[in-house]
C-alpha cells in the first residue's frame, strides 16, 4: 500500500523542498510552511490557516510586479504530486483532498494578499493626508486598484447581508458580466439554481466563524455553468467589530476538468488491466510482471498461484517475494536474489528462455519449471518493467525419466541375454558341426543334425542382430571399421552363400564396368548384402528371380537388389526401417524385424543412404549408395587450410 499523501507531506519535506529550489530559488521557507499548512487541512479539513502563516504564504502568490498570480500554487501541486506518484503513490481520493486542501490555503494567501494591499493603500493615503498632499503614485492609490489587477474574482459585501458592495473585474469576467452590473447583487445571483439550495447554511457558517470555504456550481450571464471554489471572510476594522465580509472566487473548471481527465484515463488503465489479469489468467503458463526500478510486484495470474503453491502477494520489492519462495537450478542449488530470472531482467535487461529451475512448495513437494524472463522497455529504450513465464514440467521430466530407465532397462537386458545366450550357442554349433564331419551318423539322423545345425545358424543370426541393435541403442549406431578393398568381392561372396542357402531359387549379379576400390568395413557389407537378399527372398515367389546390380558412380558405388511379387503396400513404406517391424500379410520367416534396421545402420555408418521403390511393375528394388572415402570432418572456424 502506497503511503497516505499527508504522511508523504511531513516525512518528505527535505526532498520536496530540494526539488522546489531547483524552480523557485529563495522560497523555501515560505514553501516548506505551505506544506505544513496542506497537510495540516488534509487531516483536519476543518481546520483554519492562521493570519501569521497566511501573511507568509501571501509571499507565494505575490508576482514580480506585486499583483497575484497562481503560478506557485501551480507548481507546488505538480512537484507533491509528481514525487508522491514516484513512491508509487496513487489513490483519486486522496488526490482531491490535496486539491481541497491547496484551494483552501490558496484562497487564505490571496485574501492576506489582499488585505495587506488594502492596509497598505489606506496607510498611503492616511500618510499623505497628514503631509497635506496626494498619496504616492508610485505605490498602490486605492484598494479598488487591486482589484483591476487581481487574478481572481474578489466581491466585497456589506456586514449584515449579502449584496456586492463592489467586485473586481475577475469576478465580472468569470461571470461574463460587466463590473457595474454586478454592483447590488447578492452571491445567490451568481449561483446556478441547482447549487442555491447549500447556500444559506454556507452563508450561516460564514457569519459564525471568521472565514468559510465550499464549492459551488456559478453561472455565467449566457447560462453556462463553471465549479467555483469560495473563500469568505470577515473584514474587520481597529476594534475588532466586522464591517463587511470579502469573497474570493476561484474557477476551478480546468482543475476539474484534468480531475476528470486522469479518472477517466485510470478507469481505462485499470479496464486494461482488468482485461489483461482475466486473459492471463486463462494461460496454462505462470506470468509475474514488477515494474523498474524498484521491482514491485504488480501481477501474478492463477497459473503462478498453483506453479508456486500459495497465493500471489503484492510487495513493494523483488527482494521481498524472493525472501518467501525457495528458488533452485537445475542442479539443486540455491538462487540467490542477484540470479532471479525477474531481477536480470530488471537489473540487466537480461533476456532468458527455457531456463531449468526448480521451487520448493509450502507443502515441501518441489516443482521442475521452464522459466522465460525479458524486460519491457519504452520508447527511449529505458527498462520500466519486467517479465516473467513459467511453464510446470514436473510430469513432463518424471515421464521423460520412467521412459529412460524402461529403454535402458530393455536394451541392457537384451544385451546381457544376448551375450549369454552366445555361449551355450557355440557350443551347440561345434557339436553339431563335428556330428556332420564324422561318418557315424545315418541319414535320417543326419537330417535330424542339419535341421539343428539351420536352426542354430538361425538363433546365431537373431542373436548377433540383437547386439548390433543394442549396440546401435547404446553406443551411438554399429561400429564400423573401414579397410581398403574391392566391394565386388564382398557382393559375390554374400550372393554364394546365399545361393548355398537357397538352392532352388535363382539368383543373378550383373557388375557394371567400371572401378571398385575403396574403403570399407567388408564384414558389414556383407551383412548388408546378406540381409537385403534374403530379405527379397523371403518375400517373392519361389520361380521369381533376385537380382543384383553392381554399378559405379564416380565417387560411390551402387548397390540394387530386386525382386518380384506384389509391391510393398505405401503406407508400410515410411516405416520398413525401424526396429522390430516385419513384411505384411503375416509372413514371418521366424526372423525378428531387425534385419532392414541394421542394414540402415551400417550404410548410414558408411555414409552412405538407402532407398526403396516398390511397384508391381517391376517389383521392389532396395538401392545402396555407398561414398569410396569417408567424408572428411569440415575445418574448424579460423583453422588454416
Amino acid at each position: 500500500m502506497s503511503l497516505p499523501l499527508a504522511d508523504f507531506l511531513f516525512q518528505s519535506r527535505d526532498v520536496l523542498q530540494d526539488a522546489w529550489l531547483h524552480e523557485a530559488p529563495g522560497t523555501g521557507d515560505t514553501f516548506s510552511h505551505g506544506l505544513s499548512a496542506v497537510a495540516a487541512r488534509m487531516t483536519n479539513p476543518d481546520a483554519r490557516v492562521s493570519d501569521v502563516v497566511a501573511r507568509e504564504l501571501s509571499l507565494l502568490v505575490q508576482g514580480s510586479n506585486g499583483h497575484p498570480t497562481t503560478t506557485n500554487f501551480r507548481r507546488l501541486r505538480d512537484t507533491v504530486l509528481r514525487m508522491w506518484r514516484e513512491q508509487g503513490g496513487e489513490d483519486p481520493a486522496q488526490v482531491e483532498r490535496f486539491h481541497d486542501a491547496v484551494d483552501a490555503v490558496e484562497a487564505a494567501a490571496l485574501e492576506a494578499h489582499v488585505q495587506a494591499r488594502m492596509l497598505a493603500s489606506r496607510e498611503a493615503a492616511e500618510a499623505a493626508r497628514e503631509q497635506g498632499g496626494a498619496p504616492d503614485a508610485s505605490g498602490p492609490r486605492r484598494w479598488e486598484d487591486i482589484f483591476t489587477h487581481l487574478g481572481v474574482g474578489v466581491a466585497v459585501m456589506g456586514a449584515d447581508d449579502s449584496a456586492f458592495v463592489a467586485a473586481n473585474p475577475a469576478l465580472a469576467r468569470m461571470h461574463g458580466q460587466p463590473v457595474e452590473a454586478l454592483k447590488g447583487l447578492r452571491l445567490e445571483d451568481l449561483v446556478a439554481p441547482e447549487s442555491r439550495g447549500a447556500l444559506p447554511r454556507h452563508m450561516a457558517a460564514a457569519s459564525s466563524k471568521p472565514f468559510h470555504e465550499y464549492e459551488a456550481l456559478h453561472l455565467r450571464r449566457d447560462g453556462s455553468r463553471f465549479p467555483a471554489f469560495v473563500h469568505v471572510t470577515s473584514l474587520r476594522d481597529a476594534t475588532g467589530r466586522r464591517v463587511g465580509r470579502a469573497a474570493t472566487v476561484l474557477d476551478i473548471t480546468q482543475r476539474r476538468q484534468a480531475e476528470a481527465e486522469r479518472q477517466r484515463l485510470l478507469a481505462t488503465i485499470e479496464a486494461e488491466r482488468a482485461r489483461l489479469a482475466a486473459v492471463l489468467d486463462q494461460l496454462p503458463a505462470g506470468v509475474l510482471i514488477a515494474e523498474a526500478p524498484s521491482g514491485r510486484l504488480l501481477l501474478g495470474n492463477r497459473a503462478l498461484e498453483s506453479l508456486l503453491g500459495q497465493p500471489f502477494r503484492p510487495s513493494s520489492s523483488l527482494a521481498d517475494y524472493e525472501a518467501a519462495h525457495q528458488m533452485f537450478t537445475a542442479d539443486n542449488e540455491p538462487l540467490s536474489d542477484d540470479a532471479w530470472p525477474m531481477a536480470r531482467a530488471l537489473r540487466t535487461g537480461e533476456t532468458r528462455q527455457a531456463e531449468p529451475l526448480q521451487v520448493r512448495r509450502p507443502d515441501g513437494t518441489t516443482a521442475h519449471l521452464l522459466g522465460s524472463s525479458a524486460p519491457v522497455r519504452d520508447r527511449d529504450d529505458q527498462i520500466v518493467a519486467g517479465v516473467v513465464t513459467l511453464v510446470d514440467v514436473t510430469e513432463r521430466r518424471r515421464a521423460e525419466e520412467a521412459a529412460r530407465e524402461a529403454a535402458q532397462f530393455g536394451e541392457r537386458l537384451i544385451a546381457i541375454v544376448s551375450h549369454d545366450l552366445r555361449n551355450p550357442l557355440n557350443a551347440i554349433q561345434l557339436s553339431v558341426t563335428k556330428l556332420l564331419h564324422g561318418d557315424a551318423l545315418q541319414e535320417r539322423d543326419r537330417k535330424a543334425v542339419s535341421r539343428i545345425a539351420r536352426s542354430s545358424e538361425r538363433m546365431a543370426r537373431m542373436i548377433s542382430e540383437l547386439l548390433d541393435f543394442t549396440r546401435s541403442r547404446l553406443g551411438g549406431g554399429i561400429p564400423i571399421e573401414r579397410v581398403p578393398g574391392d566391394v565386388r568381392m564382398v557382393v559375390r561372396q554374400a550372393v554364394e552363400e546365399l545361393e548355398a542357402a537357397w538352392p532352388e531359387r535363382t539368383l543373378t549379379l550383373t557388375v557394371g564396368p567400371g572401378r571398385y576400390d575403396g574403403s570399407w568395413d567388408a564384414d558389414r557389407l556383407l551383412q548388408v548384402v546378406s540381409n537385403l537378399g534374403g530379405n527379397a527372398l523371403q518375400y517373392s515367389p519361389l520361380d521369381s528371380p533376385v537380382r543384383f546390380t553392381l554399378s559405379d558412380a564416380d565417387a560411390h558405388v551402387v548397390l540394387e537388389v530386386q525382386n518380384g511379387g506384389d509391391p510393398i503396400p505405401p503406407d508400410l513404406l515410411p516405416r520398413l526401417f525401424d526396429p522390430f517391424r516385419r513384411g505384411a500379410g503375416g509372413n514371418t520367416h521366424g526372423g525378428l524385424g531387425l534385419g532392414l534396421y541394421i542394414v540402415e545402420q551400417v550404410v548410414k555408418g558408411h555414409g552412405g543412404r538407402i532407398e526403396v521403390r516398390s511397384r508391381a511393375s517391376e517389383g521392389t528394388v532396395f538401392r545402396v549408395t555407398l561414398p569410396r572415402e569417408p567424408a572428411r570432418p569440415a575445418p574448424a572456424p579460423g583453422a588454416a587450410q
